[in-house]
């Protein structure tokens, strides 16, 4: 499978987003897989290269779930979540709270460039802290990304 057939494929999964900074898994198959961390919004999907099968990691949009049945992002107001949510431990971080979901969430600075990832590293979710929207972007904490200062409105 080219690079063209690969970008087509994503382009049929029309709500999701990428996801970052999780433990790669395996891929074994073609197909897409869901992935067990309590979320029911991260899942992956393996493509063959020509020469391998390579995991790419995504995520669901907001208000949508992974359904491992469909293989397919669908609105949480059809289908229902069946995994559960383990905790990670407190971090030694004075910045960031416990993590209990995958997502970016602010820390508070003047600037609102500031923001810590949770993330689900395999055992449990995890702390990424200390991140920085880069240039002139600011964090808005609704959408969940760096966005241009005139979308969003820092209140510092």
């Amino acid at each position: 499978m080219n690079r063209f057939s690969i970008i087509v494929l994503l382009c049929l999964y029309t709500s999701f987003k990428i996801a970052e900074s999780q433990t790669t898994p395996t891929c074994t198959e073609i197909g897409s897989f869901e992935i067990f961390d309590g979320t029911c919004r991260n899942y992956y999907i393996c493509v063959d290269d020509g020469a391998n099968l390579n995991p790419v990691i995504l995520s669901c949009a907001n208000s949508f779930i992974f359904v491992a049945d469909q293989g397919r992002c669908v609105s949480e107001s059809t289908a229902t979540c069946q995994q559960t949510t383990t905790a990670a431990p407190l971090t030694t971080t004075t910045s960031a709270p416990l993590c209990s979901r995958y997502g970016r969430f602010p820390i508070q600075d003047v600037n609102c460039k500031s923001y810590y990832l949770c993330y689900w590293n395999g055992t449990n979710y995890t702390i990424m802290d200390n991140l920085s929207c880069p240039n002139t972007l600011v964090f808005n904490p609704t959408s969940e990304k760096c966005v241009s200062p005139q979308t969003f409105t820092c209140q510092g």
